[in-house]
């Protein structure tokens, strides 16, 4: 097969980057949109053939190859290790982009626990495992920093009371809101992670630290613990009651 002239490939770029500014992204289909990414990562090769490629891969959705494993991106023949990191870069660009625009420039939750829920669905997306965050945030609910705190569900193992506080320490808080994530299921909260909510809320009121709330972030869609009808019992001094909780 002759080798494709270098004057054409070059044009052929141009002219997506043209098209691309001229009418935007959603002018692409799917293949189109990767081959254009792969502009800035596969410099000297036809990224048309490997679009079609790594598609057909991964289930023919650009999303999906944005969800798949780097792992399993670097086995793609022609795509090597910058362009495997630059498909994994995106997606957590855009959640950082729309995590800190749905803030503002004052970084306050303007709209209370709806606005949190849409922040930490945010940041957790393109996630595909267990994690616990936390959110350190003023009184009047401006955020002062927000990190992961361990890999992991809030009532396993991994998750380290000690981690947590000594983030509110760092930041000097005296409020904080702890997400984590249900990647494969609902975002309805069981029995347990309503128990670990309690325990937390007790040990950091001890210290004059207010659990402002415990999000769950699923597959349907975020729910508020201390507006749920019965997980709400978690930030009560009396005991929870079973009867209603979904068990794991």
């Amino acid at each position: 097969m002759a080798a494709r002239d270098p004057k054409l490939h070059k044009g052929h770029r141009e002219r997506m980057k043209e098209q691309f500014r001229e009418n935007g992204l959603r002018s692409f289909n799917d293949h189109q949109k990767l081959e254009l990414l792969l502009f800035y990562a596969v410099p000297q090769r036809d990224t048309n053939e490997l679009a079609h490629t790594i598609l057909d891969r991964f289930g023919g959705r650009l999303s999906d190859v944005f969800d798949a494993p780097y792992s399993e991106l670097v086995k793609i023949k022609g795509l090597g290790e910058h362009a495997a990191t630059l498909l994994k870069l995106l997606p957590q660009t855009a959640s950082y982009y729309l995590s800190s625009k749905r803030l503002g420039k004052d970084r306050r939750f303007m709209e209370g626990i709806e606005n949190i829920c849409g922040y930490f669905s945010e940041v957790f997306l393109n996630t595909d495992k267990e994690e616990v965050h936390a959110a350190a945030v003023t009184a009047d609910l401006k955020l002062i920093r927000e990190k992961k705190i361990a890999d992991g569900t809030i009532r396993s193992v991994g998750f380290s009371m000690r981690a947590l506080m000594n983030f509110a320490f760092e930041c000097s808080c005296d409020r904080l809101i702890i997400a984590h994530n249900h990647p494969r299921g609902s975002s309805i909260a069981s029995k347990n992670d309503v128990k670990a909510t309690r325990e937390i809320v007790r040990h950091f009121k001890a210290f004059d630290i207010e659990i402002v709330d415990h999000i769950i972030i699923g597959r349907d869609g975020t729910q508020s613990l201390r507006s749920s009808y019965y997980a709400g019992s978690a930030w009560s001094d009396e005991d929870i009651i079973d009867e209603g909780i979904p068990i794991d």
